[in-house]
């Protein structure tokens, strides 16, 4: 059975989710670069017998970005082990499963927003956000 978080239970991962999603953030710029860096060794060019003109080079960028994917989904693994989960790396999206006068829906969260102020349904997604009744006047849920 899925984790059903309050209000309060939310606010209260925020702290170790902003830490969390400040380093997924520098992990995926990392993964971009590596990749970026494995692309171009790539477009240097083959040797006759088929291997990478500079396979050392590529091999240690593959392995540098093997080693920031592996830490990255460490990290995504140990945020969902409590609860929630993250929806967009880049603009720091976390939903918490939770209920609504009796509906299930997801509080939504944005690591730039001080406290989770908004919800959607299972399928509505972050374009459907509606602010948590009673969150109006900075009042919890």
């Amino acid at each position: 059975m899925t984790r059903q978080f309050t209000l309060e239970e939310a606010n209260q991962l925020l702290p170790l989710l902003r830490e969390h999603l400040t380093r997924l953030r520098s992990l995926q710029d990392q993964a971009r670069k590596k990749y970026e860096e494995m692309r171009d060794i790539r477009e240097v060019g083959y040797r006759k017998d088929g291997n990478l003109i500079m396979l050392s080079d590529y091999q240690l960028a593959k392995k540098e970005f093997d080693q920031v994917v592996a830490e990255a989904n460490q990290l995504l693994a140990t945020i969902n082990q409590l609860g929630c989960r993250v929806t967009d790396v880049e603009i720091g999206l976390v939903d918490f499963p939770a209920e609504i006068n009796g509906q299930p829906v997801y509080l939504c969260w944005r690591v730039d927003e001080e406290s989770v102020k908004y919800y959607h349904g299972l399928e509505e997604g972050y374009a459907g956000r509606k602010l948590i009744p009673g969150s109006a006047s900075g009042q919890d849920a």
